[in-house]
């Protein structure tokens, strides 16, 4: 226990391994990445989404915006965000980057990810994020309209690739995160 508190030992327990999985996804400039490995070394920290969301997912993705803010104000960095859009349907790179855009996001070490369904619900199946496509309606001009019904949850990932912390994304505990986040360093 002393050498514990001399040397930063992590007591976060392995929640999800993710790291035997290798999805392609593409970014908000449409550049492939390989999931999880693209982030191998680094601390991620990730949130899920959907750009037509009325309500939670601005808050996560202006949360995990201010987590950004605060750790670069703290001298932290090598922390990687990544954001995986549950609709990709309609989340393409380029929606996701006008999306993170209007907001102001600093893509220097963001991803906003879109994939292939098939991918994108391996990922969020692994961890234990559910969603489902709530009613459905048409526009008069014959457009489907349609909201997700979602689980709140952003992860904390090691360097590598193990799930260490979850959090509620819309009603992020900064200070919780914070630590976790420097007990991984």
């Amino acid at each position: 226990m002393a050498s514990c508190l001399l040397m930063s030992c992590n007591r976060l327990p392995v929640v999800y391994n993710l790291s035997e999985m290798n999805y392609i996804f593409l970014n908000q400039d449409s550049a492939q990445v390989s999931f999880p490995s693209a982030y191998e070394g680094k601390i991620v920290v990730m949130s899920f989404i959907y750009t037509h969301c009325p309500d939670i997912c601005p808050l996560t993705t202006n949360n995990m915006q201010r987590l950004q803010d605060t750790l670069s104000m703290d001298g932290i960095k090598d922390v990687q965000f990544v954001t995986l859009t549950f609709d990709p349907n309609r989340d393409t790179p380029h929606v996701l980057k006008e999306y993170a855009a209007i907001r102001g996001i600093n893509f220097k070490d963001w991803d906003f990810l879109s994939g292939s369904k098939a991918n994108t619900d391996s990922v969020l199946y692994s961890i234990d994020v559910r969603y489902f496509p709530g009613d459905s309606s048409y526009t008069k001009d014959g457009q489907l309209i349609y909201y997700i019904t979602h689980i709140d949850k952003s992860v904390l990932i090691d360097q590598n690739g193990k799930v260490r912390g979850t959090y509620g994304g819309s009603q992020l505990d900064f200070g919780r995160i914070v630590e976790d986040i420097k007990s991984l360093e």
